[in-house]
């Protein structure tokens, strides 16, 4: 509901989080925890815990519907021991919550304005994802605190892939048309090819 949350952190529901533009175009979130990293098995543990921490209910589609998107940042320094060249980048592991159709969910109250905000986003994301394939001058990327926050994975020098989880289910099937529609609305972007960073 357009709210930032730090899932790595049980105590963080009450800390208002907000996204700062820096100096060269990132996107920064103040009081995040940032963890130094150095194995798989930390980036796995910091993975549960915030899974753990994510908002989830049940609906009449779901039993443990997603209700809210998840961020996982991780930034990668290396050096080329031979060359002593240094090397940064940002990857961002996003799972989107699905789209929710209402009558079929039968969501009321708080699960209904989390259904609408949840749509709410992922709409503003595909209009993202059209102004970078159709080349237009002004992005909306402010338009949504999920696509403020990923502006950076979303255009520019950046690559981005997609996977979309669809069900063989029968009764599934509007909702895996929607889903195959969205991807092939992302498949069709084009932003250019990603250039090394000096």
């Amino acid at each position: 509901m357009e709210n930032i949350f730090d899932l790595t952190k049980r105590s963080a529901r009450d800390e208002k989080l907000e996204i700062k533009l820096l100096g060269k175009g990132d996107v920064h979130v103040p009081k995040l925890a940032i963890w130094e990293v150095t194995s798989e098995d930390q980036v796995f543990k910091l993975l549960r815990k915030a899974c753990e921490n994510r908002s989830v209910a049940e609906t009449k589609c779901n039993q443990r519907s997603s209700r809210s998107h998840s961020v996982f940042q991780l930034r990668l320094e290396g050096t080329n021991p031979i060359t002593g060249e240094a090397s940064k980048g940002l990857l961002n592991l996003v799972d989107l919550a699905g789209s929710e159709r209402v009558k079929d969910s039968g969501s009321e109250g708080l699960r209904l304005v989390e259904a609408q905000s949840i749509n709410k986003s992922l709409s503003n994301l595909g209009n993202v994802i059209m102004a970078l394939g159709n080349k237009e001058k002004h992005i909306p990327y402010r338009n949504s605190k999920l696509t403020y926050l990923l502006q950076n994975s979303l255009g520019g020098n950046s690559k981005t892939l997609m996977f979309v989880n669809i069900s063989p289910k029968e009764e599934c099937f509007n909702e895996t048309l929607n889903s195959l529609r969205f991807a092939t609305k992302v498949n069709q972007c084009n932003i250019g090819t990603a250039q090394k960073k000096s």
